[in-house]
């Protein structure tokens, strides 16, 4: 009787969680939408609850404040980001040029994919308090040392040529951001042929 009151138990809070996730997920979305067409500071907690339909009191019981919001949706971005790598085989390639192109192909997917989170990062994660901008930084480092292993291996079997793989590993993270960051200037592209012109920019640039 005892496993069953257990099993039923753990059950219940799955679905608690389940539910605490979704509705946690839905004022994050609702949130960012206002971030972006108002700005963080003008956005305040009251609008949020009028935009998500939870009454102010109960959105606290999901989120803490402003800053917990854009810190789970950086968060989040950062989460999938260091995921991509593992789920797609990337760290296995053993072909530096492939790995690379590999990167390239699936990180401007993931950016076509959360396109106005990561606007919302570039322009509004310099609001966050400085301890939890200090763990933003470090998980961006995160994902731009995962660029610089691929780039550190090319250079050991001397596939490519460059001088400073840190400094490189950086600028093909933004320009893989680019989609985000200009899309308004880059409408004629399609998401594949952004990807081609993309490709051939890096390659030739870690080639050189």
């Amino acid at each position: 009787m005892a496993k069953k009151t257990t099993s039923e138990g753990e059950a219940k809070t799955r679905r608690n969680n389940d539910l605490f996730q979704k509705r946690q997920r839905q004022i994050i979305n609702k949130a960012t939408k206002l971030f972006m067409k108002k700005g963080y500071a003008q956005t305040s907690m009251r609008e949020i609850s009028k935009a998500t339909g939870i009454d102010i009191r109960n959105l606290y019981y999901f989120i803490k404040s402003k800053e917990e919001i854009l810190f789970l949706v950086i968060e989040m971005i950062h989460q999938t980001e260091i995921e991509l790598f593992e789920k797609q085989g990337i760290l296995d390639i053993d072909d530096p040029i492939l790995q690379l192109r590999t990167v390239i192909r699936e990180l401007v997917n993931f950016v076509y994919h959360y396109d106005r989170e990561i606007l919302l990062l570039y322009r509004e994660s310099k609001s966050l308090p400085k301890r939890l901008l200090k763990v933003i930084l470090a998980r961006e480092s995160r994902v731009v040392a995962r660029i610089e292993e691929i780039l550190k291996k090319g250079l050991e079997r001397k596939v490519f040529q460059f001088k400073d793989a840190n400094f490189t590993a950086n600028m093909i993270a933004y320009e893989l951001s680019l989609h985000a960051l200009r899309n308004w200037n880059m409408k004629k592209y399609t998401k594949e042929e952004l990807i081609h012109l993309l490709e051939n920019h890096v390659i030739k640039a870690v080639l050189t």
